[in-house]
């Protein structure tokens, strides 16, 4: 099996290169302890980069995923959006109430979501609302997160 070694600040991550095999009998796990969501397609490196930067490192399943009565994210719905479930600590502040299904990213380019990565600018030109973060990713990682999410169908 190939590994690739990517750079993550200050630590490194190792990515199998191809298809992972859970061991038998074992399905693959989320941080929550809910099963993984899986590409509709085959994973190439670019596709598991992205899936462990959107589901370790940016967390994008923990505001983007509906969860059930007890707090648990919905394993069959992760990233197809949720209600915010908290209101803006500051009064005032432009707030979102509702993280968008980002699963597809349907409606962006591969170019809108690199820049809305990148540089924290929208499609529509502005800034999401908070509490979405203004990434600032590196290109790489960018496209990682953008062909992931793109993968998913």
């Amino acid at each position: 099996m190939k590994l690739a070694v990517f750079a993550i600040g200050l630590s490194l991550a190792v990515v199998a290169a191809g298809p992972k095999t859970p061991p038998a009998g074992a399905a693959p796990k989320e941080a929550s302890g809910a099963p993984a969501a899986k590409p509709a397609a085959p994973a190439g490196p670019l596709v598991e980069r992205g899936r462990y930067l959107v589901h370790d490192v940016a967390l994008c399943i923990q505001c983007h995923s509906p969860r059930d009565e007890a707090g648990r994210l919905i394993e069959t719905k992760l990233l197809t959006g949720a209600p915010i479930p908290f209101n803006s600590p500051y009064p005032g502040q432009p707030w979102a109430y509702q993280a968008p299904n980002i699963r597809g990213m349907i409606g962006y380019t591969e170019a809108e979501g690199v820049r809305l990565l990148t540089e924290g600018i929208t499609r529509g030109g502005t800034p999401p609302r908070p509490p979405m973060q203004q990434f600032h990713m590196s290109p790489e990682d960018a496209r990682a997160v953008v062909a992931y999410l793109k993968s998913l169908h």
